[in-house]
């Protein structure tokens, strides 16, 4: 949260910020058009294009400008005339909740356009230059209308690998009339809540939020230790007091005890401090955990910034949808509201990431056979069989002519040696059976990057806290149980699927979307929730060069 929040929050209760936040939504149009009247709001887009042009700079790529630090320069001459309004954000708990959502974007760390608007709009209010600061916010509210409109298209590379730096299109017609009618019939705290990410709306975000606000201004000490410590041990004098404001932080508290003892209270507080964070609630501080009690305000504020708005980009309903979230390694099938089933999951190491998209499941093959992507028939399979001539018997792999081909190929008529694995002109397919690498059950979902979820028999693989370990499947636990919900939500009854000893698919009437998505950071139970960041797509991109982008 910006400074002049922290400002406007000394007036203004958490309770009042939550129920400015929470306020009923009026249902408004946001989707984009284009202008064919000769309009005061076309004249204003043709200025703003002018003016463009004249400094040489299309206006996609002008972020500020020599005379003024507005993108919109006549969009926001017209706002204020056809509003006929001197100040729009003079109420406080009105200019609290655009800022809370603004910087949410600049906290996030994804976009130096929003910084700049944000520490801009921080000097104007702090200098008392409250007109021109009204004027910013209004214009920098158009470039959050027009961020948030692309978001279905740009939001994946903005959220996941690259920054946000240009100028974005002016809004549309439709969205800022939307807008100017927000201002005419005071509504805008109800037109801002239509902007506000889903994640900022749920209860308890602006406590989260505000809580981990207050503790980042705070000086910490970390606590450090060797080894590990468990219930028994002694912890160290000089860092046992360190060790208990770090579990306080997470709202975990512990009596101090004169001589360090790891007694059954600090064993209670850590493990439910793991469970917290996704690790394994063993009660024992080694590594991971340290690190997560280290973990600074700070960072866990950018985090949850960013996760906050990344949830634009995930569905919202929950009718008939298949949830796998890689970072906590869960999988979520939902049918009228209600959580259906609730698995762990394995989800691709690092090397072989899962990734991040939406397909539908058509369909469930018991007993399948598995068709070897190429890629590990290359890496993994062909190498073993060179230093193994046995695997393929003992695995169940054919050695099939090609992929539109099923004619069977003798293995030991190849001499593996000489085989350069890039070239190897055949396919494989590892038979039905309990060695087959998808396990019972393969639910089925077509798509080009041919990443499924599937049975496995590496069971014991689920009882790790961290599980990316696939090569970009996603491995289910309780598959059984799985198959058998998918089933009797799609209305078939069919006996115990274990007896089926042939390869058999099923069909669905219906097609159940399969979201993979990708949160760190989450709200349950009104408390902040996080995990680790398995593929790094949390860090900062501070790589951004001092050309692109001037600043007055």
């Amino acid at each position: 949260m910006s400074k002049q929040l922290l400002t406007v929050m000394t007036a203004v209760s958490a309770c009042s910020i939550a129920a400015a936040v929470h306020a009923a939504p009026d249902q408004l149009v946001t989707e984009r058009d284009t202008i064919t009247s000769v309009s005061p709001f076309s004249q204003a887009l043709a200025r703003d294009e002018y003016r463009a042009t004249e400094a040489g700079s299309p206006l996609r790529n002008q972020t500020t400008s020599a005379v003024s630090p507005l993108l919109y320069h006549s969009l926001v001459d017209y706002i204020y005339a056809e509003t006929d309004s001197d100040e729009i954000w003079s109420d406080s708990e009105l200019n609290a909740q655009l800022n809370l959502q603004l910087d949410m974007v600049n906290l996030a760390g994804f976009s130096p356009l929003f910084e700049d608007r944000v520490t801009r709009m921080q000097s104007l209010y702090q200098a008392q230059r409250f007109d021109e600061y009204d004027r910013l916010a209004t214009d920098t509210l158009l470039l959050y209308i027009s961020y948030i409109a692309d978001v279905p298209e740009l939001g994946k590379q903005w959220y996941f690998s690259e920054s946000l730096v240009d100028a974005l299109p002016r809004p549309s017609a439709t969205e800022v009339e939307l807008f100017v009618l927000a201002i005419e019939n005071n509504t805008l705290q109800s037109y801002l809540r239509t902007l506000s990410s889903p994640m900022i709306l749920q209860p308890g975000f602006d406590n989260a939020y505000i809580d981990l606000l207050a503790k980042s201004q705070l000086e910490v000490t970390a606590y450090e230790q060797s080894g590990l410590l468990r219930k028994g041990d002694l912890v160290d004098l000089e860092q046992y007091g360190h060790l208990l404001a770090r579990l306080a932080d997470s709202e975990f508290y512990v009596e101090e005890k004169e001589n360090g003892l790891f007694d059954d209270s600090l064993e209670t507080a850590i493990k439910q401090f793991q469970a917290l964070y996704g690790l394994e609630d063993d009660g024992i501080i080694g590594p991971n955990t340290l690190q997560w009690l280290n973990k600074s305000a700070k960072e866990k504020l950018r985090i949850l910034a960013l996760n906050a708005e990344r949830s634009r980009l995930w569905p919202q309903q929950r009718d008939n949808i298949i949830l796998v979230n890689v970072p906590s390694f869960e999988l979520e099938y939902w049918g009228e509201g209600q959580a259906r089933f609730e698995s762990k999951v394995i989800v691709g190491r690092l090397t072989r990431q899962t990734p991040i998209f939406e397909t539908k499941m058509d369909s469930l093959i018991v007993n399948p056979t598995w068709n070897v992507p190429w890629k590990i028939m290359v890496k993994d399979i062909i190498p073993k069989v060179k230093n193994d001539p046995t695997y393929l018997f003992a695995q169940r792999f054919e050695i099939l002519e090609g992929w539109h081909n099923r004619v069977v190929v003798d293995p030991t008529m190849i001499n593996w040696q000489e085989v350069q694995a890039k070239r190897f002109p055949y396919r494989m397919r590892q038979q039905a059976g309990s060695s087959n690498a998808l396990g019972q059950y393969k639910f089925n979902t077509p798509n080009d990057r041919a990443i499924f979820l599937h049975d496995t028999p590496g069971k014991h693989l689920f009882n790790e806290s961290s599980r990316a370990y696939s090569s970009g499947c996603v491995r289910v636990e309780h598959a059984d149980k799985f198959a058998q919900v998918l089933l009797e939500h799609q209305g078939k009854l069919l006996n115990d699927l274990s007896t089926y000893r042939s390869n058999k698919a099923i069909s669905f009437k219906q097609r159940i979307p399969v979201h993979i998505i990708y949160q760190t950071a989450w709200l349950e139970d009104g408390k902040a929730h996080f995990r680790a960041d398995v593929y790094q797509y949390d860090m900062r991109r501070d790589d951004v060069t001092e050309t692109a982008m001037t600043k007055n």
